[in-house]
C-alpha cells in the first residue's frame, strides 16, 4: 500500500472491482454539476449540450499496451500504461489517478470530496492511514494481490541465484547489479525528492495552479456570451486614500449579439482616462445603434452611429473578452476554491502582479465557470500618482433578458416592422 495520502487513493481505487470504479467515478462527475449514468462498461456524463463518454482504462499484463475504447472523450487512466495510451489517443483528455484526487481534494468543497470517498471506500482522507483501510476488498483486489506475491517470489528466487553465481568472485559484492564494489551510503541522509502533480485544465486557459493562459479565457468568455441575452454590471470607482472621488456603473441589457441598451451613472468627479465604461448611453435594434448624446443643443438626440451592426459576435461580447484578456493577465494567480451552483462548477480565482500600465498593488478576484464563461471580476489598483481603482463587473439574469427601446430615442427612431432582428421590431418603450 502507498505511503502518502495521494497513494493510498490510488490503491483504494485500483483495489476496487470495475463496477465499483465506474460508479465511483459517475458520482465524482455528478458531483461536478454534470447528469451521470452508467452504460455498460462507461460513464455518460451531459450537462446542456455536452455530452462525455468515460472510460477508466489500466495496463495490462506482462507490459501489454492497453486499448482506449473507440468515441470516448475523457479516459481515466489507472496507470502508467494506461496514461501513455491515452496520451497517444487524439482528442481524448486524460485524468491520471492524481489528478483525479487532485479534483476531490481541491476542485470540489472538501466535505463533498471527503463524502464521495466515505460513501465509495469507507473512509475518509483525513483518516487515510496506512492501518486503516476498509474491510471491502473485491475479488479482482485480492487475485491482483496474489499474482504480485507470485512476482515477487520469481524476484527473490532470481535474487538468490545471483547472489549465489556471485559469491566468492573477488572484487564483487553481491548485489542486485553485481560489478565493481559502491560505497554504501546513509538512507538517512539520502534526500527524499518531493513529487508535485503536474497542473490539469479545468476551463480554458486555466489549470489548478491558475490563469495560464489569459488570451484562451478571453475568448472562450466571448464565445460564451455571444449568443446569450444577459444583464452586465460594469462600475468603475475612483479614490483618494480610500475616500471615494467618482464613479460610473454601466448597465447593459443584451437579448441578441446586436440587440441591447446601455446606461451610464455618473457620480463625482473622474480624473482617470480611458475607462472601462461606456462614454455614453446607446441602444441598437439589430439593424441601426443610436447614442444619447445630452451636450446636443435640444438636450437630448438620437443619433445613428453604426448602420451596419448585424455582424460579429457584438459589441458587448467583444468588450468583455477585451476585459477579461485586459485585467486577468496578470504575473501570479490560484485557484482558492470551487462551488457547484445551479449544477455548475465555478472556480474562484484571485491573482496580483499585473503589468498593467502605471500602477502597483493590482489584485483581481474572478468566478470562473468550466466553459470560460467569467460571471465576475473585481479589480483594484492604485496609479502612481496615488489615485485608488476598482472595477467590478457582474453577470446576471443569463437567458431571461429582454430590451425595449428607451424612452430618450425618438418615435422617428424607434423600429418599425421589418427593419430589426430577432423579433425586436415592434416593440415601443
Amino acid at each position: 500500500m502507498g505511503d502518502t495520502p495521494r497513494e493510498r487513493f490510488g490503491d483504494l481505487v485500483r483495489a476496487a472491482s470495475p463496477s465499483e470504479r465506474r460508479r465511483f467515478v459517475a458520482d465524482v462527475w455528478a458531483a461536478r454539476g454534470w447528469e451521470t449514468t452508467v452504460d455498460g462498461s462507461f460513464v455518460v456524463a451531459r450537462t446542456g449540450t455536452q455530452t462525455r463518454r468515460i472510460a477508466l482504462v489500466a495496463g495490462g499484463w506482462f507490459g501489454v499496451r492497453p486499448r482506449v475504447p473507440d468515441e470516448v472523450d475523457v479516459v481515466v487512466a489507472l496507470d502508467a500504461a494506461a496514461i501513455d495510451a491515452a496520451d497517444s489517443t487524439p482528442g481524448v483528455r486524460v485524468f491520471s489517478l492524481d489528478d483525479l484526487y487532485d479534483l476531490l481534494r481541491y476542485g470540489l468543497p472538501s466535505d463533498v470530496g471527503n463524502r464521495l470517498v466515505e460513501t465509495h471506500f469507507g473512509t475518509l482522507f483525513a483518516d487515510q492511514s496506512a492501518t486503516t483501510w476498509p474491510g471491502r476488498f473485491s475479488f479482482s483486489s485480492r487475485f491482483r494481490s496474489a499474482r504480485s506475491g507470485i512476482v515477487l517470489v520469481a524476484v527473490a528466487a532470481l535474487l538468490a541465484l545471483a547472489i549465489v553465481a556471485t559469491a566468492g568472485v573477488p572484487g564483487v559484492v553481491p548485489g542486485l547489479g553485481g560489478g565493481t564494489e559502491q560505497p554504501q551510503s546513509d538512507p538517512s541522509s539520502t534526500p527524499m525528492s518531493t513529487v508535485t502533480p503536474e497542473p490539469w485544465t479545468i476551463a480554458p486557459g486555466v489549470t489548478t495552479a491558475g490563469i495560464e493562459n489569459a488570451t484562451l479565457l478571453a475568448n472562450a468568455h466571448r464565445r460564451a456570451v455571444t449568443n446569450e441575452s444577459y444583464r452586465w454590471t460594469v462600475v468603475y470607482r475612483e479614490s483618494i486614500a480610500g475616500d471615494e472621488t467618482g464613479r460610473e456603473v454601466e448597465v447593459v441589457r443584451v437579448e441578441a449579439p446586436h440587440v441591447y441598451t446601455s446606461e451610464v451613472q455618473r457620480v463625482g468627479r473622474l480624473r482617470a482616462f480611458p475607462r472601462p465604461t461606456a462614454t455614453e448611453d446607446s441602444y441598437a435594434d439589430g439593424s441601426m445603434r443610436y447614442a444619447r448624446r445630452p451636450n446636443e443643443p435640444d438636450g437630448i438626440a438620437a443619433r445613428v452611429l453604426d448602420p451596419d451592426v448585424r455582424d460579429g459576435p457584438g459589441r458587448h461580447a467583444t468588450r468583455g473578452e477585451r476585459y477579461v484578456e485586459w485585467y486577468l493577465s496578470t504575473e501570479r494567480s490560484r485557484v482558492v476554491n470551487s462551488t457547484v451552483e445551479d449544477g455548475v462548477v465555478v472556480y474562484r480565482v484571485e491573482g496580483t502582479v499585473n503589468e498593467f500600465p502605471r500602477s502597483r498593488d493590482y489584485e483581481f478576484t474572478a468566478l470562473v465557470e468550466e466553459s470560460g464563461f467569467v460571471r465576475s471580476t473585481r479589480v483594484s489598483y492604485e496609479t502612481r500618482d496615488g489615485l485608488g481603482v476598482t472595477v467590478w463587473f457582474e453577470y446576471d439574469a443569463v437567458g431571461e433578458t429582454t430590451v425595449t427601446p428607451p424612452q430618450w430615442v425618438g418615435p422617428e427612431d424607434r423600429p418599425t416592422n421589418g427593419t430589426a432582428e430577432d423579433g425586436v421590431a415592434n416593440r415601443t418603450g
